[in-house]
């Protein structure tokens, strides 16, 4: 009996040694877990529009469905004129479904009917059993994503719409409106689509979107510090490609010790001014000066950090940079004053009406968060130099 029990969790343990390490290391589209979501529930959900399959056909992004095939009925119109058909869409899709399936983790039907309810959606569909489906989304979620970038990059540059003008999301009147809620909802880590279904939609589209990167970086307003910088390694998708952006530049690594404060820091005699670069990573210490990055911060900013961090601790190759920015500035946010101190620096520019809600706001996303530190990456230690620096001054 206890042999057949060894024998039989033998061969469980060898099941996933039967995956390769790419594949393990593809899965970059996760569920978030309710130990994280079930402080911050709300930062993980869409508002507005679904992408993928993890909330499609929730009860409140159906609405959205509609403007989608009007995205879609464009995107056509365009592969039209450069003498494509549908079907040579749905065949270069079909060529990287394999792939696509393999940036999700998990596309089975196996949740339970408390969750379902709880996440307002029907029951979880069992996309591996439909194949075509699968695709059938993946492509009209791509193409509503590049049409939502593409139209925002031609009204941000002054050019005619191809919509009419009362169109409910890419009409004139509108875009203003619905674009921050369509660009939070596209950095969250459950709603994201492969680059690789951008990529091959843009390389059928004859109206020349060029390079998927760039349309992103300028739907995001990110910038690189040359274009020497730009992001070589491939990106798993929209949050991935901006995470890298936002820490390309700089040597910042977590500390074993902790922070003070940004208003003890002060009075110990160390003057604060901004980065050269907005980079996460752009944080340095040296003649009494802390140099750190600009945080742009408004209703979206909290949700985006958060999924990032998110994205980090699921994805084995992340990396953990967004965690410890996020963990360095609530150390040196202890009261509201600090929050007053950094926002007078310009190191915070504040959307959020008051000091206090930025201090809840950082005081939060740290609470169910871990921030892991390793011995190799005590190279730059901004933080003990920041603390023998404060002893000698008090000394």
């Amino acid at each position: 009996m206890a042999e057949q029990w060894i024998l039989d969790l033998t061969k469980e343990l060898e099941l996933p040694q039967n995956r390769p390490d790419q594949e393990l290391c593809s899965k970059s589209i996760n569920r978030v877990p309710k130990i994280l979501t079930n402080v911050n529930s709300q930062a993980y959900e869409p508002k507005l529009a679904s992408f993928g399959p993890y909330h499609h056909n929730c009860r409140h992004l159906r609405p959205m469905e509609e403007n989608k095939c009007s995205a879609l009925l464009q995107f056509h119109h365009r592969i039209a004129r450069a003498s494509k058909t549908p079907n040579d869409v749905f065949i270069a899709m079909k060529r990287v479904e394999p792939r696509l399936i393999a940036y999700y983790d998990g596309l089975q039907g196996e949740e339970d009917d408390e969750d379902c309810l709880e996440r307002g959606r029907i029951r979880r569909r069992d996309w591996l059993k439909e194949k075509d489906e699968f695709l059938k989304l993946m492509i009209v979620d791509g193409c509503f994503a590049l049409e939502i970038m593409l139209a925002h990059k031609r009204s941000a540059a002054g050019e005619p719409s191809e919509y009419d003008s009362h169109d409910p999301v890419f009409g004139a009147e509108r875009m203003n409106y619905v674009v921050p809620h369509l660009k939070r909802d596209m950095l969250l880590l459950e709603n994201q689509l492969p680059l690789l279904a951008l990529t091959t939609l843009a390389a059928i589209d004859g109206s020349g979107i060029g390079d998927v990167n760039t349309l992103i970086e300028d739907f995001y307003n990110l910038s690189l510090a040359s274009s020497e910088d730009r992001i070589s390694d491939e990106c798993f998708h929209i949050l991935d490609l901006y995470k890298k952006i936002l820490t390309s530049e700089g040597e910042y690594l977590p500390s074993y010790e902790n922070v003070q404060s940004a208003t003890k820091l002060r009075n110990a005699g160390v003057s604060f001014c901004k980065s050269k670069t907005n980079s996460f990573r752009d944080i340095s210490f040296n003649g009494g000066i802390l140099s750190l990055p600009q945080l742009k911060v408004d209703g979206t900013t909290k949700s985006s950090l958060l999924n990032l961090m998110a994205f980090e601790c699921l994805h084995a190759t992340a990396g953990n940079e967004v965690t410890a920015y996020v963990f360095f500035i609530n150390g040196l946010i202890s009261t509201v004053d600090d929050v007053a101190l950094l926002r007078n620096e310009e190191i915070i520019k504040s959307m959020m009406g008051n000091d206090e809600n930025i201090f809840n706001m950082f005081n939060n996303i740290t609470k169910e968060a871990i921030l892991t530190v390793s011995h190799k990456e005590m190279r730059v230690d901004v933080t003990k130099k920041l603390n023998t620096y404060c002893k000698k001054r008090i000394h």
